[in-house]
């Protein structure tokens, strides 16, 4: 049986996070997932994860390179967890 997530139980979702990162996990549930937001979501978490155990160079480094749209997602991770560690501005 198959799980159905209808857009009203996604905005939900998605209204956890602010507009810019709404946006990056949109394009990729829309690029990667068929529409479907709960594995870009994950997928963003994990980027998140991810990001907070780069050093900051390490973050800048990444951030710089994701220019690709499959990369929005990962530079989105990247930004937040920058404010979030405080990590000096570009």
């Amino acid at each position: 049986m198959t799980r159905t997530r209808t857009p009203q139980a996604e905005d939900e979702q998605l209204a956890a996070y602010p507009a810019a990162i709404q946006q990056a996990i949109r394009s990729e549930a829309e690029t990667w997932f068929r529409n479907r937001i709960e594995p870009a979501i994950r997928m963003y978490g994990s980027h998140v994860e991810w990001a907070r155990k780069l050093t900051p160079e390490q973050r800048r480094h990444h951030r710089s390179g994701a220019w690709h749209a499959n990369d929005l997602l990962k530079a989105a991770a990247i930004n937040e967890v920058q404010s979030e560690m405080d990590d000096p501005t570009d």
